[in-house]
């Protein structure tokens, strides 16, 4: 609410001179002892001191105290009628308060307060204060820290005892050691440590504690924290279409592990994540730290993209939620609509790309995402009440840091001039050698296809010839000819293999093969022909198929088959095309016996063959393109008993049932070699070599080093680029539906190339850009490829968020890291330092650390080792034996008298069961894997998305992909239902009974699953229960499946 708006101030205010205590006239006095202040002053706080409070003083008017109410003469004590604040809350025309787009009107009691209040005296308390300047808010002020003695040894414990012999607290002694070290291993790394480190390592804590932050796995750990401060979330759209955030932020994630291993500074990886293009544009590692800007991607909305930049930026590094003030000023803290837009402004020109990245070039598959400045003239505007449509265009708005806070430290962002292959990808050597080697792979299949044209259509040529004599010759080559394989046929047959027989009166296969042994006919049958074999299975592996080939060329390679398969139970036409079997739908299922005989028919006329067998008609099927050939015995894993085969011309009268189906499309799809296709082929050729040539003069140009030598090989590649067009028009013109318009389109090139007028060009491309749909310019990358400087905003952003006179951004990170070592933050709102967080118990702690993380150069692992060094950190977490006064004065433990138990966040829980369990995959890095109960990896590395996450992790508070900067607890019957029903909990308890020795007795199994699992011996009733229930279920991965599920387990404690 504010009263901003011109006004006449009513004549009858002047009784506030006249009469400064008078009291209404009607006798309703309010009783002395009704305390009716404390909610006017909270309506008035809800309705109106945003606009006329300590924040700003719209129309100079300020409503937080009574006297500030007199002051601004907005009340008439004893009379509510005459007072300025009444008339305006009545008032319901565009002069009302609040102001229609504030909010709702008054309520009618609401009023009715306020007139009782007015009428009553308008009384407050005694000694009623004003509140504080916004910006001496304790969060504001610049860091300082307590000076300590010497002798103050660790200063977390100092200064907690300091607190705790004022407060006579006593404190919890140092948890048991296998209890403490257990505890160590999942705070630092995320996995517990085996029995053998529980039970032997006997080095100091402090020594264990090194080691396990010199491992690969405390990046794992910790990146997973900031990976939720960061709203770390991989893409997600329909089908193929991204939609949110980015492919490729695997990256970024793979960064922060890097980074937290190597113990970059704090304050370099913020630099790098909002700035890395501008610091370190050659760096890859830093290109992909800007995944944390690439993540606010959205396809449909430029403004709620960068509303979540603004949003997530302000939250994750500053504490601060920015994201109020979009609308208009805002309601809490001193951060103005201005203040909003001026911070837009610096993210305004940054657009999200796709480069090439070292290995294959594929830009889907393996790409580098990141930002840059793609519109150096964007302009920024001010939104009134936020819509983006009612953009205030006569005033452009420069980017800025919120006036109020460290505003010394602020520096007017400069220009930065970025390297050559910043602005031109394709310049990168890795990207030369890789472009050059695709191209030349292009050449070198091209050259293949050619050459297999050619010889297949030489093959065509020699077909149609001998086609062409069987034609003229009368068919004089086409035989019909008997055999009852009574007798060898040297003449009729060519027997392949050495396992045939005549024996018994047949022909016999005596031994399964694969395809190693046939029988194939001399003669080729005719054309439209008719077949009776008789045979039988005798044997063989699984599919025992016996049969018929027939058109089978001279190499054998192609023809059609009809067998029967015992394996198969059926009956089936195949064909082989060039050595490969394609297997069609003509198929009927029938029992077929071994040792039983059986007759096969089959006529063909043309296209159309009919099969039978034993005088059943089975199918009819139209064939693929045939070609004369001979008859082949066909036996395919399987021994067989060929006793006769008759071959005949087939009458053209001879009636035949009509195929239902077409023919199989894989065979259909056979080509008929032409001259056009060869014609074709070496277009094709023609058109690889061209794009190889023209990829190799626009490496060159890009390489040249004087404008003389550069303008002589950009016009190499200005011709080399019209041969390339000329030669794609050629293979266009050779395609039936491209030929009209390609034929002008060739016309026209040679006449451009024999006038010597070549085309601009553009330097290669291995790089794409993620647009947002839209029509603004101003949220669309610039034209004319990717600029050659950047705007510098986003450094000036980073270098203003890690100033040591910046007072937030080292007491938003300490908080972070303290919550995940203690369970409980030093300030609640881990996102909110800002006025509605009050000044926190142990401010001298979070300040003496925050001073602390700064000048150790923002060394994470010495914030580490000086909170796990504490004894503070190190106390028990058992509420036993707890001093009752203690319990008495901090039953919630403000004050860290013990340790705080916490339950595992969600991977730390399944990472756990499958370290355990042995099988845990500690490869480090690469894509996401998709969620699954059989993946192994470590959870970091699963997919995590919207639309795809593991169930099982959900079910234990996953991070919030849209925001998660500290995890909820719940408790839910889903959490017992996943550790007794799931299958990563079952599987785990089976593989982790598997590791303990089967010789163990059963005390000693309990007693080491115990520990295993739960870090501790059990109590002497426990062991008495274990032996119990493992004497009445002896199956041991039942008694590890109760012990994962106990709290013990679940719980670091």
């Amino acid at each position: 609410m504010y009263f901003a708006r011109s006004f006449l101030v009513p004549v009858s205010l002047g009784v506030i001179a006249l009469f400064p205590d008078a009291h209404p006239q009607d006798g309703s006095a309010v009783p002395a002892h009704e305390d009716i202040y404390s909610p006017v002053k909270a309506l008035l706080a809800t309705k109106c001191n945003s606009c006329h409070g300590a924040l700003k003083q719209e129309a100079k008017l300020r409503l937080d105290t009574r006297a500030s109410m007199r002051q601004s003469e907005v009340i008439v004590p004893g009379r509510a009628g005459e007072s300025l604040l009444i008339e305006r809350v009545e008032d319901m025309s565009d002069e009302r308060m609040p102001p229609p787009e504030e909010g709702a009107a008054l309520k009618p009691e609401e009023i009715a307060l306020l007139r009782r209040w007015i009428d009553g005296g308008a009384d407050a308390p005694a000694g009623e204060t004003a509140p504080p300047d916004p910006e001496d808010h304790w969060a504001f002020q610049v860091l300082h820290r307590v000076a300590l003695p010497k002798v103050a040894g660790n200063p977390i414990d100092f200064l907690l005892e300091k607190r705790h012999s004022a407060l006579g607290l006593t404190a919890q002694s140092v948890a048991q050691r296998t209890v403490l070290i257990r505890r160590l291993y999942l705070d630092i790394i995320g996995l517990p440590p085996t029995r053998e480190q529980l039970l032997h390592d006997d080095r100091p804590i402090g020594s264990i504690m090194d080691e396990l932050l010199a491992s690969p796995q405390y990046g794992e750990r910790w990146a997973r924290h900031w990976m939720d401060v960061w709203r770390y979330s991989d893409w997600y759209g329909l089908d193929k279409e991204i939609r949110d955030s980015q492919k490729h932020l695997w990256r970024w994630r793979d960064w922060i592990v890097t980074s937290l291993n190597e113990n970059k500074g704090y304050d370099q990886m913020i630099r790098e994540m909002l700035a890395g293009d501008e610091i370190a544009p050659e760096n890859p590692g830093a290109l992909a730290a800007t995944g944390f800007l690439a993540r606010s991607w959205y396809k449909f909305n430029r403004t709620s993209w960068l509303d979540n930049t603004i949003e997530h930026t302000g939250k994750a590094f500053m504490g601060l939620t920015m994201n109020c003030a979009k609308c208009h000023d805002h309601k809490y803290d001193p951060i103005t609509h201005l203040d909003y837009y001026k911070f837009r402004a610096i993210f305004e020109p940054y657009q999200v790309r796709i480069d090439a990245a070292p290995g294959p070039l594929d830009l889907a598959n393996n790409g580098l995402t990141r930002v840059y400045d793609g519109n150096l003239g964007a302009a920024t505007y001010l939104h009134a009440r936020g819509d983006e449509s009612k953009a205030d265009k006569s005033r452009r708005i420069s980017a800025g840091s919120p006036s109020f806070l460290a505003e010394d430290a602020w520096k007017t962002p400069q220009a930065i001039e970025l390297p050559l292959e910043a602005s031109r990808p394709g310049l990168q050597e890795f990207v030369k050698e890789g472009l050059l080697s695709n191209i030349k792979a292009k050449v070198a299949e091209a050259k293949v296809h050619l050459e297999k044209v050619k010889l297949q259509k030489v093959v065509e040529d020699r077909k149609k010839e001998q086609e062409a004599e069987v034609a003229t010759e009368a068919g004089r080559d086409e035989s019909v000819f008997a055999d009852d394989f009574s007798n060898a046929r040297p003449d009729l047959w060519e027997l392949v293999g050495s396992d045939w027989r005549y024996q018994g009166g047949g022909l016999s296969l005596t031994k399964p093969s694969l395809n190693t042994h046939w029988v194939r006919s001399n003669v080729m049958h005719p054309r439209d022909f008719k077949v009776t074999l008789k045979a039988q299975t005798t044997g063989g592996e699984r599919w025992k198929s016996v049969g018929i080939r027939f058109d089978v060329d001279e190499s054998g390679s192609n023809s059609h088959f009809v067998y029967t398969s015992v394996g198969g139970s059926k009956v089936h036409l195949a064909h082989t095309i060039e050595g490969r079997d394609v297997y069609t739908d003509a198929v009927v299922t029938r029992p077929i016996r071994l040792n039983q005989e059986f007759a096969l028919n089959l006529k063909v006329r043309g296209s159309l063959i009919n099969v039978a067998m034993d005088g059943e008609f089975l199918f009819a099927y139209n064939l693929p393109r045939r070609q004369r050939g001979a008859i082949q015995l066909l036996a395919y894993d399987a021994s067989a008993e060929f006793h006769s085969i008759e071959v005949g011309h087939l009458p053209a009268d001879e009636p035949l049932e009509k195929a239902r189906k077409k023919a199989d499309l894989m065979v259909a799809r056979v080509p008929i070699i032409s001259d056009a296709a060869v014609r074709q082929a070496e277009a094709k050729l023609s058109l690889a070599e061209a794009e190889f040539a023209l990829a190799k003069a626009q490496i060159k140009a890009g390489d040249g080093n004087d404008n003389q030598t550069k303008n002589g090989l950009r016009q190499d590649v200005r011709r080399l680029l019209l041969e390339r067009n000329l030669a794609s028009a050629r293979v266009d013109s050779l395609d039936e539906k491209k030929a009209t318009q390609a034929s002008v389109t060739v016309k026209k090139l040679e006449a451009d190339l024999k006038a010597g007028s070549f085309p601009n060009f553009k330097p290669l491309v291995v790089s794409e850009v993620s647009l947002v749909k839209t029509s603004n310019k101003d949220a669309l990358p610039s034209d004319g490829g990717y600029p050659e400087i950047s705007s510098g905003r986003r450094t000036a952003l980073a270098n203003w968020l890690t100033h040591p006179e910046h007072p937030l951004t080292a007491r938003v990170a300490v908080n972070h890291i303290w919550l995940r070592h203690f369970g409980s933050p030093l300030v609640e709102s881990v996102t909110d330092f800002g006025l509605r967080a009050p000044k926190p118990v142990h401010q001298d702690l979070l300040d003496y650390l925050a001073v602390e993380l700064i000048e150790s150069g923002w060394d994470m692992k010495h914030l580490h080792r000086l909170m796990l060094s504490s004894k503070t950190w190190r106390r028990s977490s058992s509420n036993l034996a707890a001093d009752e006064s203690t319990l008495a004065v901090d039953k919630g433990n403000r004050h860290y008298w013990r340790m705080n138990s916490r339950r595992m966040e969600s991977q730390v829980l399944r990472d756990s069961l499958l370290h355990l369990a042995g099988t845990l995959d500690l490869t480090r890095g690469g894509p996401p894997v998709t969620p699954s109960p059989d993946t192994t990896r470590r959870s970091l590395y699963f997919f995590h998305s919207r639309d795809g996450r593991s169930k099982f992790l959900s079910t234990f508070d996953d991070a919030d992909v849209f925001g998660c900067y500290r995890r909820s607890e719940s408790i839910v019957p889903q959490q017992a239902l996943a550790m007794m029903n799931s299958q990563t909990a079952t599987a785990a308890a089976k593989q982790i009974a598997k590791t303990f020795s089967p010789d163990m007795n059963s005390r000693e199994f309990a007693r080491a699953a115990f520990m295993k699992i739960l870090a501790r011996e059990p109590a002497e009733a426990e062991l008495a229960e274990s032996l119990s229930y493992l004497r009445d279920k002896p199956r041991r991965e039942h008694f590890i499946h109760v012990l994962i599920n106990l709290n013990d387990f679940l719980v670091i404690r």
